[in-house]
């Protein structure tokens, strides 16, 4: 009788306690593939075809083929009147295929421009923009040109549209600007964001988020898109980047977690940004397929469902290294790590 009660006390306490257990159905995995050794902080990556153009902090820029997992390139400097000039901290590379350029940015300073063709050359045409540049993108817009938007962390929204121009005395090729301005804000801009169509949105910190539309002029020497100060949404904690995508924007509020503004809302500038993950430090987010991986510092990636995105769904968290960025790739994600570049693929 006694050995009943015991085994029937067992069974209530083996019962109690798997019920205190989390509950992980639906809960989705991510699977490691394999790590890029970038030796420095991988901080950034900008990805054409399967060639990730990679941001390695003190290690410079670096060129990978992700099929074959091998660096083609490193370059821990450049040459420059006849003087060879070291990087210091690499924080964003972006390349334009359309006029072979590479687009290289160390932390708080202006954007450089090199020529970068499929061979290895890699020449340093000449500086533009801020010299407090936080982050930019860019697109070409035909002709030889391109158009590119800047978070200047001084002052505001910057934009400019380049022509490739030789000079006479040295036959040097640099990039002139031909039309651009300046829109001044009270915040202290950290992220920038443009679909290249319609739509400019920029994290300003404390003061939330802004947007702009393009406003087109066709004529030849005015090509691109210049910005209008669209609206403005207060957010809770420091708005540090931001991702438009074709339903709104996702951004990325540091201790606050992160918000969408559907595109509804940020065209009429009445109604309530969605906030999530309100728990967590979220530092940038990626999405795709309803997919949004939200990069969290030394705890990792959070990944979310956010097909409904009035009630996004967290699906995990984990600990690949500390991530600074996400982005998707041919069905894998790649992530930008201390600890190198890492390529993985989300189970669900």
């Amino acid at each position: 009788m006694i050995i009943i009660k015991k085994v029937y006390f067992l069974l209530i306490a083996l019962l109690f306690f798997s019920c205190m257990e989390p509950n992980d159905e639906g809960l989705w995995s991510v699977e490691q593939i394999s790590v890029l050794n970038t030796q420095g902080f991988c901080r950034s990556v900008s990805i054409k075809d399967n060639i990730a153009y990679v941001a390695s902090g003190q290690a410079g820029v670096q060129v990978w083929d992700l099929v074959s997992g091998k660096v083609l390139h490193n370059y821990l400097g450049y040459s420059q009147d006849g003087s060879y000039i070291e990087f210091d901290d690499i924080s964003i590379v972006k390349r334009d295929d359309v006029n072979n350029l590479l687009f290289v940015t160390e932390s708080n300073k202006k954007v450089k421009v090199f020529y970068f063709d499929d061979s290895s050359n890699f020449v340093y045409r000449n500086e533009i923009m801020s010299d407090r540049t936080k982050d930019y993108v860019s697109f070409p817009t035909g002709g030889n040109r391109f158009t590119m938007y800047v978070a200047d962390n001084d002052d505001g929204l910057k934009w400019g549209t380049y022509r490739s121009d030789t000079t006479t005395v040295f036959n040097i090729i640099n990039w002139m600007p031909t039309a651009g301005g300046e829109i001044y804000t009270d915040g202290k801009p950290l992220g920038i964001d443009s679909n290249g169509e319609d739509l400019v949105a920029m994290a300003v910190d404390q003061l939330g988020v802004e947007f702009y539309s393009l406003i087109y002029d066709q004529t030849i020497e005015n090509a691109g898109g210049e910005p209008s100060f669209l609206s403005k949404f207060d957010l809770g904690g420091n708005a540090e980047q931001v991702n438009l995508v074709e339903k709104g924007a996702y951004i990325s509020a540091d201790d606050f977690g992160a918000y969408f503004i559907k595109k509804e809302v940020i065209l009429s500038g009445e109604g309530l940004a969605i906030h999530f993950a309100e728990d967590l430090t979220v530092d940038h987010i990626s999405v795709e397929d309803d997919i949004a991986i939200l990069s969290i510092g030394s705890k990792g990636v959070a990944l979310y469902d956010v097909s409904d995105i009035e009630n996004p769904k967290a699906k995990g968290i984990f600990d690949v290294g500390y991530t600074y960025k996400t982005e998707f790739w041919n069905g894998h994600i790649l992530i930008c790590t201390r600890s190198g570049l890492k390529i993985a693929k989300i189970n669900i």
